[in-house]
């Protein structure tokens, strides 16, 4: 809009000016063709007449030209804001995502660098804290032996088993985050992979009323290490069930399509030669409570939860086993309308070989 009426300006501000210079050179033709009539005169008062028409003729040109200078003038600033107008908007629509992008880029090495130094940190406490914990559920084993089955001390003992198998469980997520294993690819559909999910949680989630749909296309095709990706799925459908509690419904979607490089703020998708590539997009989409926006900006960090019993890695490994895949973990949310995560992975042709059904 602005624009708009900057273009109009300018050509309001060259159309008078060019009217004044018409006028001004019409008049510059007319005067010598009179003053040359004027000198063919042999009475001396025909010469006064000319002298005022040649005083008028004057007058009129200096105010002509003096106008013709305001509005060029004009014109000059009209033309200088339009330019930084247009320069603005320019770098608005250009330059502004591509620094939006650098720093987004600069927060992700950031990230990982700090991923890095705490995966290795964390690496070596657990593998400190799991040997003398075997040694622990040893010697707790050996204990329960000699104690009577219905006595308060076998109770306290199961409690203290309970609590290491909690730890051992801690300590092999820690150990995952901080290396975890390379995919062994084979290529699947989707659709049978959501129908492993569904048969290992359905019965659980019938418990509290939560329905879980499947939507996937069988031909579908993604070349993935399917134990991995059941852990990334049973985690997201698990948050997804605690953030409905009770009554609601989880719905499993697969989408697919082209995502141009320039366009598309989805990782790991630099496609050869500009074209855009053919992602495929696993979506677990949930009729819970949403995410808070504080704790949207901690979602992905390791040991950050908002539960008692959690530790924190959950979403963290599945972030990191989605990239070992090459793509990308996305969320769409919103505050007591439900959340859905989107794992997007690029697409393949059907193989003949390595299938699994």
């Amino acid at each position: 809009m602005a624009i708009v009426l900057l273009m109009g300006l300018v050509g309001w501000a060259g159309q008078t000016a060019w009217q004044r210079l018409s006028q001004l050179r019409k008049n510059l033709g007319v005067m010598p063709h009179e003053s040359g009539h004027g000198s063919n005169g042999s009475e001396s008062g025909t010469l006064e007449p000319n002298e005022t028409r040649l005083d008028d003729f004057v007058a009129n040109s200096q105010e002509a030209v003096e106008e013709l200078q305001h509005l060029l003038m004009i014109l000059v600033v009209l033309v200088l804001v339009l330019g930084f107008t247009a320069t603005s908007l320019v770098y608005r629509g250009k330059m502004g995502p591509l620094r939006a992008q650098l720093v987004e880029s600069r927060a992700i090495i950031g990230r990982q660098e700090k991923l890095a130094a705490l995966g290795t940190l964390a690496a070596g406490v657990a593998h400190e804290i799991r040997n003398p914990l075997t040694a622990i559920n040893v010697r707790l084993h050996g204990l329960k032996k000699n104690l009577t089955p219905d006595s308060s001390e076998h109770e306290d003992a199961t409690v203290i088993g309970q609590e290491i198998q909690r730890l051992d469980r801690i300590v092999g997520d820690v150990l995952q985050f901080a290396r975890p294993a390379e995919p062994r690819l084979v290529a699947v559909t989707t659709e049978s992979l959501f129908h492993r999910v569904r048969d290992l949680l359905g019965a659980q989630l019938e418990k509290a009323s939560i329905r879980l749909d499947v939507s996937a296309s069988p031909d579908q095709w993604i070349r993935i290490d399917p134990d991995q990706f059941d852990q990334v799925l049973i985690n997201l459908v698990q948050n997804a069930a605690e953030s409905i509690g009770q009554d609601g419904t989880i719905t499993l979607r697969t989408r697919s399509g082209p995502v141009s490089p320039g366009k598309s703020p989805l990782r790991g998708f630099k496609s050869k030669g500009g074209d855009a590539a053919q992602v495929v997009i696993l979506e677990v989409t949930d009729t819970g409570a949403g995410i808070p926006r504080a704790v949207q900006d901690r979602l992905f960090d390791p040991f950050f939860t908002t539960k008692e019993t959690g530790t924190g890695l959950g979403l963290s490994i599945a972030a990191r086993i989605v990239e070992k895949h090459g793509g990308a973990l996305e969320y769409q949310t919103k505050v007591d309308h439900g959340t859905t995560f989107a794992i997007v992975l690029p697409g393949i042709e059907r193989v003949t070989d390595e299938i699994q059904t």
